[in-house]
């Protein structure tokens, strides 16, 4: 089970959705091959100021997300790709030292899952949103 909050950024007096954050309620499972997350549930609306700069979080790319004609409300995201990406990163000289379980937090682009769900006939922008 995943908690989903979107931040906002506003650009010409219009409020647009740039970021899905997603945190495990108990954590990613690395040893799965996917993680499939509902975008069918509530998502908590929050701002770029009240997310915690202590939490570890690693962005997935959109050739990281998949979508599985079984699940059509979920999106998938590919642990290989994603662990491959991070253990490409860790050979870089100023990267980050950290493991796979101090990850807490997946950010998202919402322009790249718009543009996975296209497909879908789930429209990523009109979920259903919850204020907190």
């Amino acid at each position: 089970m995943y908690r989903l909050s979107v931040i906002y950024r506003y650009s010409e007096g219009v409020e647009i959705p740039k970021w899905l954050i997603v945190k495990p309620k108990n954590g990613f499972d690395w040893s799965a091959e996917t993680a499939y997350i509902s975008l069918n549930q509530p998502f908590e609306r929050t701002s770029q100021e009240e997310i915690n700069d202590d939490t570890l979080g690693i962005s997935i790319l959109n050739t990281e997300l998949m979508i599985n004609t079984e699940l059509p409300e979920h999106i998938g995201i590919h642990f290989p790709y994603v662990k491959k990406r991070i253990n490409k990163l860790r050979g870089e000289p100023l990267a980050p030292s950290f493991k796979l379980l101090e990850i807490e937090q997946f950010v998202i682009q919402m322009s790249d899952l718009q543009i996975i769900m296209q497909t879908r006939s789930l429209d990523i922008l009109s979920c259903n949103w919850i204020d907190f």
